[in-house]
């Protein structure tokens, strides 16, 4: 019963914890005067938090370390001698060791999880720089090696899943051509089976708002399952990768709802002003007509309102220089918002002290195998 307990109470406690405390440290206080200095607080008391309130939680049936051994909780990091909390045999000792670092492990595993499952949303409006600036990101700054950006990127995601047999069993060409039965979608082309052209697919869904919300409910929810399964791999590679953070490029986080909005503790906006947005969009896209690029502005919640509920806002109305000094500068508060002093994490923090404290009971079990009469 005890380990049919343990599976289904801390991992999701661990995930659930995890995510609070990454949200809690991510806000920005203290972040401007004493970088790292807030998250590091906030990370090491809810360790402390869960160590003394949940590792040692007695479960309503009386089973658990409360009923079994009666040890005060914080002093287990260094584990105590036998005869002041009485563990009157080896056997003792050794269930209770195991036991807590069941414990330990299990909620580790829910609070891996969790941290993985915070990536940073860049967002922003059409034509405002946000491909240039996500590209900047995935390149290491010069200050390390270690701190650039691993990028998840939706239209990629977008792009692929419109592509003929390309996902599998996300791919969304087969339900796009029904909705769209009679529109004129394809490329030019002889193959058998004729390519999606985004081009035309978008000059139908910017006039009408019925089929961009019909587009949307078949897409969406196969984007969202391929980007969060990205975010996990990323997220639990990142050690190999030499990334620190996982961001996801998003361009309509703010259209796609309120959930969307949740998963992402930190919202970074690349916004310019609108008609700087409106001459770039135009030159980027010269075979659009002035109309058509209004439309897909237009389409989007304007980029004034989103920088009203962005975390960090980079403007990208000046010059190249400008812009990379504001990703500098929006990378570091990122990083003091997110990285503890010394890599400190609430995950690793509950699982170093489990492992001390197994190493340390371990040898209290040989000094106790050793004592007449035990």
């Amino acid at each position: 019963m005890e380990c049919l307990l343990l599976l289904c109470f801390f991992p999701p406690m661990g995930f659930v914890i995890s995510i609070l405390t990454e949200r809690l440290a991510s806000r920005n206080i203290l972040t401007i005067a004493l970088p790292r200095v807030w998250t590091t607080l906030v990370k090491c008391a809810s360790s402390y938090l869960v160590w003394n309130h949940l590792i040692f939680f007695t479960w309503p049936s009386g089973s658990g370390f409360g009923a079994i051994c009666h040890l005060p909780t914080l002093s287990l990091l260094v584990f105590p001698s036998h005869g002041e909390f009485g563990i009157c045999d080896t056997n003792s000792s050794i269930k209770i060791t195991s036991m807590l670092f069941a414990r330990c492990f299990l909620f580790y595993i829910g609070a891996r999880l969790g941290a993985t499952l915070q990536p940073i949303g860049l967002t922003g409006g059409i034509a405002c720089g946000k491909s240039t600036v996500s590209k900047l990101l995935r390149e290491p700054s010069k200050e390390s090696n270690k701190d650039a950006f691993a990028m998840i990127d939706v239209d990629l995601i977008a792009h692929d899943i419109l592509v003929p047999g390309k996902m599998g069993s996300y791919c969304g060409y087969k339900r796009v051509v029904e909705a769209f039965a009679g529109a004129d979608l394809f490329t030019e082309s002889k193959k058998e089976v004729p390519f999606i052209d985004r081009r035309k697919l978008g000059d139908i869904i910017f006039r009408d708002t019925g089929k961009r919300r019909a587009l949307n409910r078949i897409t969406h929810p196969l984007i969202s399952k391929i980007m969060m399964m990205q975010i996990v791999q990323e997220g639990l590679c990142s050690s190999k990768t030499n990334t620190s953070i996982v961001s996801v490029d998003i361009p309509l986080l703010y259209e796609v709802g309120l959930v969307m909005r949740l998963l992402f503790g930190i919202k970074i906006v690349i916004a310019c002003k609108e008609d700087v947005q409106l001459k770039r969009l135009m030159e980027r896209n010269r075979d659009l007509t002035k109309e058509q690029c209004q439309d897909r502005i237009d389409s989007q919640i304007p980029v004034s309102k989103k920088a009203k509920m962005a975390d960090i806002v980079i403007w990208n109305n000046g010059s190249m220089d400008d812009l990379s000094f504001q990703v500098s500068d929006a990378r570091s508060e990122v990083l003091a918002r997110t990285h503890a002093f010394l890599g400190v994490s609430l995950a690793r923090l509950i699982l170093v002290a489990g492992l001390l404290t197994a190493v340390h009971a371990l040898l209290s079990v040989i000094v106790l195998s050793k004592e007449p009469g035990l």
